[in-house]
């Protein structure tokens, strides 16, 4: 009922990908050491004929480069926001949804990367922006550059349920974010506005007045609100937002909701609007573990309809992995 199966890379300049030169490819059926044709989601190109013409061999892997640091502004001690020159490439290539790079500080090992979500693109300035929370060692070092760091990327499956979105035109979009998860979708505002879609975007202060995320909200015309949506000590959604998110969801027609906050967070809001309207689609940012981000170490698999997915690289409908069978948490 919500299954799908689509790989993020399928087409792109890294596939095939080590997956596919080991008979685990995700989608090419043939690639998976099975001997009919059966692609689970066609992106124009044929992975097996990509990896025959390529010597039976993946493609070159996405690699650590060092680039310059614009700026990077202390929001308070665990939270800060870096602008990074990068190529015009790199630029283009994560002006997506779900963009992402694993970071890290210059003169440390490879196994220091942490997976960062791109929040806004400049294509006048060739920089990047991206909301970091310090949570420990790997972004404690990274919060101590000023200067260089070091950026291996694009990746692009930073949001779930991506298929929902990408075609939507004319139409209104419902957005609601909590803490740093916010910042993924900063980024879909962007590529939604594009193309004319309306955005709702309803922000939890958390501590702060405020969310980091919403002057970049505001920035691509989306409405904002900061409000409190969950009051983490009863851990269930606050009067408010159920009387916000009643009106706006009964005035107006909107077909894809992003939730963008911890699994909590994202758990709460998808089964109490499912029970409201389950007709509506959902997208969420992507909260898995990732380790090697190329399905590979499988830090980020995870069981879905007694399947195994890798999560840094395949999508999911969030339905299927949030929604309870009861409706409730």
């Amino acid at each position: 009922m919500y299954r799908f199966v689509e790989c993020i890379d399928a087409g792109s300049d890294f596939c095939p990908c080590h997956l596919a030169e080991k008979g685990e490819c995700i989608i090419c059926s043939q690639l998976q050491n099975k001997i009919f044709c059966d692609c689970l989601y066609w992106k124009g190109t044929c992975i097996y004929q990509e990896l025959i013409n390529n010597g039976n061999k993946a493609k070159k892997n996405r690699e650590y480069k060092k680039y310059n640091i614009v700026s990077v502004k202390k929001i308070r001690d665990d939270l800060y926001l870096f602008e990074v020159k990068v190529t015009n490439y790199l630029v283009r290539e994560l002006d997506n949804f779900g963009a992402f790079v694993f970071i890290k500080k210059p003169q440390n090992p490879d196994y220091f990367g942490t997976p960062i979500s791109i929040m806004d693109v400049d294509y006048e300035k060739s920089t990047i922006t991206m909301l970091i929370k310090v949570h420990g060692v790997k972004t404690k070092d990274i919060a101590e550059c000023s200067e260089n760091i070091m950026i291996k990327g694009p990746y692009w499956n930073g949001i779930q349920g991506q298929r929902f979105l990408r075609n939507l035109k004319n139409t209104n979009v419902l957005i609601l974010g909590r803490g740093v998860a916010a910042s993924p979708g900063v980024l879909a505002t962007r590529r939604l506005k594009l193309y004319d879609n309306n955005i709702f975007a309803l922000l939890d202060k958390g501590r702060s007045q405020e969310n980091a995320c919403t002057s970049y909200y505001k920035k691509y015309g989306a409405n904002v609100e900061n409000l409190n949506i969950v009051n983490y000590k009863t851990n269930y959604l606050t009067d408010d937002f159920i009387d916000k998110i009643d009106k706006i969801l009964s005035s107006n027609k909107i077909p894809v909701i992003l939730v963008a906050g911890d699994d909590d967070f994202n758990r709460l809001l998808i089964n109490y609007i499912y029970k409201l309207n389950n007709k509506i689609y959902f997208a969420s940012v992507n909260n898995h573990i990732m380790c090697c981000g190329e399905g590979v170490c499988g830090s980020c698999q995870i069981k879905l309809s007694e399947k195994y997915i890798r999560s840094c690289k395949q999508q999911y409908n969030p339905i299927e992995y949030y929604l309870m069978e009861d409706g409730n948490k």
